[in-house]
């Protein structure tokens, strides 16, 4: 029986890339989360995260001009 893309990464095999990776370091269930979503729901995600950065962005320009005119 072959086993789900979940599975494999849950419990990746021994010499497998998804355990190189998980031996590496990376939080192989931030992948998982991300591929329970639609394409949809991902995108509908990253477009306010862009939307939070340029804030940030914002932020910061009006905080260094704010500096500069002192």
């Amino acid at each position: 029986m072959k086993r789900s893309i979940e599975e494999q990464l849950l419990n990746p095999k021994p010499g497998s890339k998804a355990a190189a990776a998980k031996e590496f370091g990376i939080d192989l269930t931030l992948l998982i989360e991300q591929l329970r979503l639609t394409p949809e729901e991902r995108l509908r995600d990253l477009q306010q995260m862009i939307i939070g950065i340029e804030k940030m962005r914002a932020g910061i320009e009006r905080h260094k001009n704010n500096d500069d005119s002192n």
